[in-house]
């Protein structure tokens, strides 16, 4: 069955966030008095779930092993609430996002997002780089399951009225494969992303992109 719907995971794949990551980060380092990181490190962090973030974060920073579990609070909410004052400073998409996203419009196939962003900003980031290209973007509230939870493409599917066959769903995580594999679509490893694709071959993606644009030939066939 051809794919009729093409969603994206945000973080990673459509939009370069890293850079933002990074500043946040080294600025919340900063306030506590520990030294910057590099942006290797923190595509690594990028790869933790949150409950191991800051823990490596502080870490990292050069934080004493019996001062981490103190400031661990502290420094989330402190990294948060600068994030919060500007989420989008330094996000940029990715090269060919935007007119990989056009052509598949113009070729009928919905196009939309499914992110464990928060709602409110995945909402917000959506509308500032890619208005009027998505017919869905679905993000975190306190009432909706995670990825990589087979439910979290729910939401998706009564949006677009689309069977979960008929979604390819790109990613650049381990997660995301297995969030579509899990919910019965399938998986584009995108390798432009946080996890190389060494990571993710692992997870038998059914296609693997190396640049936005190969998605064009894909949804041709």
């Amino acid at each position: 069955m051809p794919y009729r719907a093409c969603v994206w995971d945000m973080d990673g794949t459509l939009l370069n966030t890293l850079p933002t990551i990074l500043y946040y980060c080294n600025q919340s380092l900063a306030h506590f008095g520990l030294h910057s990181i590099a942006m290797e490190d923190c595509r690594d962090l990028c790869r933790l779930p949150i409950s191991h973030f800051y823990h490596r974060l502080l870490r990292l920073g050069g934080c004493p092993e019996q001062d981490v579990e103190r400031l661990q609070p502290a420094i989330r909410d402190y990294d948060c609430a600068s994030y919060l004052k500007d989420f989008s400073h330094l996000t940029e998409p990715y090269e060919g996002i935007r007119e990989t996203l056009e052509a598949l419009r113009d070729m009928g196939i919905k196009n939309a997002v499914l992110t464990n962003k928060p709602d409110a900003l995945a909402h917000s980031l959506t509308r500032q780089f890619f208005g009027g290209l998505m017919e869905a973007c679905i993000g975190q509230t306190p009432q909706t399951i995670s990825k990589p939870d087979p439910r979290s493409m729910d939401r998706v599917l009564d949006t677009l009225h689309v069977q979960c066959s008929e979604i390819l769903y790109v990613g650049d995580t381990d997660i995301d494969m297995q969030t579509a594999h899990n919910s019965g679509a399938a998986a584009a490893a995108a390798c432009w992303g946080y996890q190389s694709i060494e990571q993710l071959m692992p997870y038998s993606p059914e296609h693997v992109i190396h640049a936005p644009g190969d998605l064009i030939e894909i949804f041709r066939r």
